[in-house]
């Protein structure tokens, strides 16, 4: 690829219209094949996806997950399916899904609290489905379920709100700024005008800002605290969570690179998560591992095939030769091949198609405009 190009790609990140694919990396059969095999080996007949490193229990992030895979796939098949099995055991009398189930015992959940992240996939992929399969229903689903997450899973703001880490960290005002769809939520405000969901797109890029202006901060913590005055805070001491960087807080920089290709937004293409901290990474380690202190050190030398994937929409706009690279090395058309036939992947498959997807401009082509609902 030559630097013209890579150059010419970056621009396409910024500012050419959406809908436009990378020819030369056109992956589209690759995540075909990926999406097929995908469905094979993690979502079951009933329509639940498992994850075999957890014994095969099913949590509500991998349900969005498949459904907006599925709605992005044309899969109709797949997503009425996984939709279905979701609805009838995850649901809560809240309209909200919790987050964890087992098949042991004839099948039970496991843990009724939710997570925000999912749920936000799960409207999203519903405002989505509702329109690539002409679903009016599935809308009306949408927006029950924006109206659930708003009212059961916020942390008020003096200027509005931002949505909390799920449920049961409402009232300790946790949030996970990866739980943070900053290109969802124009979407979200069309399906639920009384929701003030473009707030939430700023109060989230200004939670991003501030949590990295933190004394040696270069990455951004799994999860924080949310002042009364909307600043970052330090967590609850017996809060149990995460304060470090790992592959739960990597997928923000999937999130943002999208919100920069489809919306144009200043506050996601201006490079908030600042890709040289990435690239200083991938420079002195030769890799991308799945746990860092938030200052940038290595506390788990794993390597991450998820983080390559989330990075790389990222590194395509703000840092190109180095998205080259790591997809020469990383993501190859082999690499993937070789991902897909492994056992006990299903992060990676997630995020490695997520990634491309991203990269090559296949859910650019595959989301509807905003003013089609």
């Amino acid at each position: 690829m030559t630097p013209l190009r890579i150059a010419a790609l970056a621009l396409l990140a910024l500012g050419a219209s959406c809908g436009t694919r990378d020819s030369e990396n056109d992956s589209s059969d690759l995540l075909e094949t990926a999406w097929q095999s995908y469905k094979q080996q993690y979502i079951q007949p009933p329509g639940n996806s498992v994850d075999p490193a957890r014994g095969g229990e099913t949590i509500s992030e991998a349900q969005g997950y498949a459904m907006l895979r599925a709605a992005w796939m044309r899969d109709k098949t797949t997503f009425d399916l996984v939709f279905r099995w979701t609805d009838r055991h995850l649901k809560r009398p809240d309209g909200l899904y919790s987050w964890r189930w087992t098949s042991a015992g004839g099948g039970r959940v496991l843990d009724s609290n939710t997570a925000s992240d999912a749920n936000q996939e799960i409207a999203f992929a519903l405002i989505v489905a509702s329109r690539v399969f002409n679903d009016p229903e599935l809308l009306v689903r949408a927006r029950h379920l924006l109206a659930a997450i708003r009212t059961h899973e916020r942390i008020d703001l003096p200027s509005g709100w931002f949505p909390s880490a799920g449920d049961w960290a409402v009232s300790r005002r946790i949030t996970n700024l990866s739980y943070f769809l900053p290109y969802a939520y124009p979407y979200f405000a069309r399906a639920d005008p009384g929701g003030r969901w473009e707030g939430v797109i700023e109060a989230g890029y200004d939670l991003l800002a501030k949590a990295l202006q933190r004394q040696n901060t270069r990455l951004v913590p799994d999860f924080i605290a949310v002042t009364a005055d909307g600043n970052p805070g330090a967590l609850p001491a017996d809060s149990g969570v995460s304060a470090d960087f790992t592959s739960d807080a990597m997928r923000i920089y999937w999130r943002v690179a999208v919100d920069c290709r489809w919306h144009k937004r200043v506050s996601a293409c201006s490079d908030p998560l600042d890709a040289s901290q990435v690239t200083s990474m991938l420079a002195r380690d030769g890799a991308l591992f799945t746990k860092y202190r938030v200052d940038g050190s290595v506390l788990e030398r794993v390597e991450s095939t998820s983080f390559y994937g989330a990075v790389l929409p990222y590194l395509l706009t703000h840092a190109p030769a180095a998205a080259q690279a790591l997809r020469a090395r990383h993501l190859s058309a082999s690499a993937v091949q070789r991902l897909i036939s492994s056992p006990n992947r299903y992060y990676d498959l997630n995020w490695v198609w997520f990634g491309l997807a991203a990269a090559d401009g296949y859910i650019d082509t595959r989301t509807p405009p905003i003013g089609g609902f």
